[in-house]
């Protein structure tokens, strides 16, 4: 019989997914976004807040809506759209 993990918390199973390599500056905060920008969900585990699940990282996505601290995005995963709201630290511009 297998037991199962006690923990069922929202970074489960996220220890190579969520890795970081060291990032010098916070540039890609200052960007100013608009709707319909191509952007990237790039998760950064140091930051818990607005932070999105871990199927979205990587993903490419626009953005539908900007807000004070966050944007909402869509990004479509097979054949569906999901919106995903995710804080500015979490999202890096294309190109």
């Amino acid at each position: 019989m297998r037991k199962l993990a006690k923990s069922r918390g929202f970074r489960r199973k996220t220890r190579y997914v969520l890795h970081t390599k060291f990032v010098r500056g916070l540039s890609y905060l200052l960007h100013d976004y608009k709707a319909g920008d191509k952007v990237v969900v790039d998760i950064d585990p140091r930051e818990h807040k607005g932070m999105p699940h871990r199927r979205f990282q990587g993903k490419v996505g626009h953005v539908h809506e900007v807000g004070r601290r966050a944007l909402i995005v869509k990004v479509n995963i097979g054949n569906k759209e999901k919106t995903v709201a995710a804080r500015l630290n979490h999202i890096k511009p294309i190109g």
